[in-house]
């Protein structure tokens, strides 16, 4: 099964250095969803500031943003 990683990112990167071994593509982008409902959440102080959760296959593409925004919005 291939690893994705998810990137916290703004302007800068925070990279995820070990990833996550995943089934496909559409999980991964799920998992990032979730985490990044899960930092609006947990860290108000992220909010509006245009943070993302970016996710990367292995090979170092971008497949998926999250944006860490309400999942009312």
């Amino acid at each position: 099964m291939p690893r994705f990683y998810f990137d916290l990112v703004d302007g800068t990167t925070v990279p995820d250095a070990s990833g996550q071994i995943l089934r496909n593509e559409l999980l991964a982008a799920e998992v990032a969803d979730k985490l990044a409902g899960d930092i609006y959440k947990i860290r108000p102080e992220l909010r509006g500031k245009h943070f993302a959760i970016s996710v990367r296959n292995e090979e170092g593409d971008e497949i998926h943003r999250a944006d860490v925004v309400s999942s009312d919005d």
